[in-house]
């Protein structure tokens, strides 16, 4: 089969729509201004502005890691997938008792070479091993 080799960087090219961002970084932009503007203006008249700050940067840090962040090429949400079902969901362990498996095979292989020396001690068996 005829195998192509791709250099490194052609592979990691990726798209640019304004200003160097990606469609992808451009929304979570935009859906983080869009959210955090209206919290800061209401939020202005019931908050303080260090409380209100912080409210901002913790609803923002989220909508913008959706953009921004990989890890070993996986996207923000299929991070946060891995992670949840690693950390905080009941791992599934599936146990196979090996030394159980290998006393067993050895046992009825010697239980199979006793039987064999009892023929040949009975004389059952000539010395070519056929019946």
């Amino acid at each position: 089969m005829v195998e192509v080799k791709i250099p490194s960087e052609i592979r990691a090219y990726k798209s640019k729509l304004i200003l160097g961002l990606s469609t992808r970084q451009f929304i979570s932009i935009a859906a983080a201004i869009s959210i955090e503007i209206p919290i800061g203006v209401i939020g202005r008249h019931y908050l303080s502005e260090d409380m209100l700050y912080y409210i901002i940067i913790l609803t923002a840090a989220p909508i913008l890691a959706f953009g921004f962040f990989t890890f070993k090429d996986m996207k923000f949400e299929d991070f946060i997938k891995a992670f949840v079902s690693m950390y905080i969901l009941p791992q599934r362990r599936v146990y196979e008792d090996t030394e159980e498996n290998i006393f067993c095979s050895i046992s009825e292989e010697i239980i199979c070479s006793d039987i064999l020396q009892q023929r040949i001690d009975n004389g059952e068996y000539d010395n070519e091993g056929s019946e």
